[in-house]
């Protein structure tokens, strides 16, 4: 997995890495971002970055929302 820092320290991520770090293709990745389930990317120059704490933000929620659900529905 190729991370890069910008300035800031925060690591930006690749369509690819994203995928691979969510364990879903990179096809699923834009359809969460569709659906509205995962951030939108930011843009470096032509290029869709995300910031690596918004994906662990929302492997976090997914997380949470497991805990959340009641024993015989898991």
């Amino acid at each position: 997995m190729t991370v890069k820092q910008n300035k800031s320290g925060a690591e930006l991520l690749r369509p690819e890495d994203v995928a691979q770090r969510l364990g879903v293709s990179k096809r699923q990745v834009y359809f969460l971002i569709d659906a509205g389930a995962l951030s939108k990317p930011l843009k470096v120059g032509r290029l869709n970055r995300w910031v690596e704490s918004d994906i662990s933000a929302y492997i976090s929620r997914l997380a949470a929302q497991r805990e959340a659900l009641p024993i015989n529905a898991a």
